[in-house]
């Protein structure tokens, strides 16, 4: 199984070896002379590329609001992020049903009591 693929990396140095050494030799100018001819630097901004994407209109902070309170509030948030996460369980085996009231806690300080 790994006999061809050593083979072709085999050949691939094989055939670059030589090439490598097809090379010019570097020009040696005196790096002390100001007149010696340098290539010419080329600037390229990393922003070149940037695109601008338009604002969203902002509604009334209000009316979000609102509109979470009637979906349902950030449990239903919660079950549509969970919902898009892929099944990490091998062999499709069942995930556990996620409970809308959290459980209390035990140990620590027991948390405030509500009389």
């Amino acid at each position: 199984m790994y006999r061809p693929l050593l083979i072709a990396w085999t050949l691939s140095i094989a055939t670059a070896a030589p090439l490598a050494w097809a090379q010019s030799a570097p020009s040696k100018s005196d790096p002390l002379d100001a007149k010696a001819a340098v290539p010419q630097l080329i600037y390229r901004s990393s922003l070149a590329d940037y695109r601008v994407f338009p604002d969203d209109k902002l509604g009334s902070w209000k009316e979000a609001n609102e509109n979470v309170g009637r979906i349902g509030g950030w449990r239903a948030y919660a079950r549509e992020a969970q919902q898009a996460e892929p099944d990490p369980t091998p062999g499709g085996a069942e995930k556990p049903v996620p409970v809308d009231s959290p459980k209390p806690m035990h140990g620590g300080q027991g948390g405030h009591k509500m009389n």
